[in-house]
């Protein structure tokens, strides 16, 4: 399960959504607590793809992962930096596996962490 999530978060940091589609079921779900929205792949994958127009730099930081009996649990801190400002952000991400891939992320941060950032974006 860890490996599962090292692969993941690996491919979607290198931007290779080809290697992240191909981790995830057909049908997966992901779903985010900022929004309560779940999107569907093909809308995670244009989420993900977007980040280098959104951020000077996005990365990972201070990471911890647990396997779980049915996918992971993994804490990170979103670090992003915009035009000069920077966030860390604290986020969990709980992931459900079946078969090697993933059917379901529930990601949960405090996307009000990110205002000043997001600021410089506009």
């Amino acid at each position: 399960m860890i490996d599962v999530s090292d692969r993941f978060f690996a491919a979607a940091t290198a931007q290779d959504l080809d290697a992240v589609r191909a981790l995830y079921a057909e049908d997966a779900r992901i779903w985010h607590n900022w929004d309560d929205h779940e999107q569907d792949v093909d809308e995670n994958l244009a989420t993900l793809g977007s980040l280098p127009q959104r951020y000077d730099r996005f990365e990972y930081d201070a990471v911890r992962t647990v396997a779980l009996a049915d996918g992971f649990l993994r804490q990170h801190d979103i670090v992003v930096e915009r035009a000069g400002r920077s966030a860390r952000v604290p986020a969990i991400l709980r992931g459900y596996v079946a078969d090697g891939r993933i059917t379901r992320i529930e990601e949960y941060f405090d996307l009000g962490q990110l205002a000043e950032v997001r600021a410089a974006q506009r």
